[in-house]
């Protein structure tokens, strides 16, 4: 079994931050409730907004990983996979999150300016165009809804970057613990924190290979985890109405024709 390179390691680790960060904002998301005060405006501008950023920022990160490229080339997957119905230009659906998410950065824009109601759920509208920088080319977006925008992102970025670590047989890869120890031991040397005593006390203590073991297996737990679907769109029947519970979150209304299913259990 292969060894994991320091540079794969924490690239690993820093998608499992991008990813889990990804599932917050979207999870808090579905926490807002007409009436809106002007606080839950700000703050559903907030975590719509950090969805985008987040999710962009694991795509960005596989990307520039200069050693998964050429064979795990994340762009061109998806720009073959973001196809959807009425939506057949899987580029220009990808130039449009990525857009989206850079206007949100770097222009300010606001994506919660517009919503309509699912009885008291806020049915944020997508923007329905977004340029580039010099507002040379415009992206239309690919749902009226910007929670079915988000749907239809979970069905294919997080599978798609799960299958890229797969490929480059990173899930695989068992950690080099002699150099996870090393690194524990110039972490303490180095350390602006810890005070000399602690220090000392530090460095007393035999390091156990189970422990960088452990810590490496739940953060590729909690990254399997964070690429699996967190939410999807389809209709409801009423033999599954029947059947519904606490475990999953659903709107009593469609008054606009809005399908969306949130199924709680990948938040947690």
């Amino acid at each position: 079994m292969a060894t994991l390179s320091i540079e794969h390691r924490d690239l690993l680790h820093s998608l499992a931050w991008y990813m889990t960060a990804r599932q917050t904002a979207l999870r808090s998301t579905m926490s807002f409730r007409m009436q809106l005060s002007v606080n839950d405006q700000t703050d559903m501008r907030i975590h719509y907004s950090g969805y985008f950023q987040n999710l962009v920022a694991a795509i960005d990160l596989v990307r520039d990983t200069k050693s998964l490229q050429p064979n795990n080339d994340i762009e061109a997957r998806l720009k073959s996979r973001l196809v959807f119905s009425g939506f057949s230009d899987g580029e220009a659906n990808y130039l449009y999150i990525r857009e989206l998410r850079n206007s949100v950065i770097h222009r300010g824009l606001d994506i919660t300016s517009a919503a309509q109601f699912d009885g008291t759920f806020p049915m944020v509208l997508a923007a329905p165009k977004v340029q580039n920088p010099s507002g040379t080319k415009t992206y239309a977006s690919f749902d009226k809804y910007l929670l079915h925008v988000i749907a239809k992102c979970e069905a294919v970025i997080g599978p798609t970057i799960r299958e890229c670590l797969d490929d480059a047989g990173l899930f695989q890869a068992t950690i080099d613990t002699t150099a996870a120890e090393i690194e524990y031991r110039e972490a303490v040397e180095q350390s602006h924190v810890m005070s000399d005593h602690h220090k000392a006390l530090a460095r007393s203590i035999e390091f156990e290979p189970e422990w960088a073991v452990a810590a490496h297996e739940a953060t590729m737990v909690n990254l399997r985890r964070c690429c699996s679907l967190a939410i999807r769109t389809g209709r409801r029947s009423h033999h599954h109405d029947k059947k519904a519970n606490n475990a999953e979150l659903r709107p009593r209304r469609r008054p606009w024709g809005a399908t969306w299913v949130v199924a709680e259990r990948w938040y947690r």
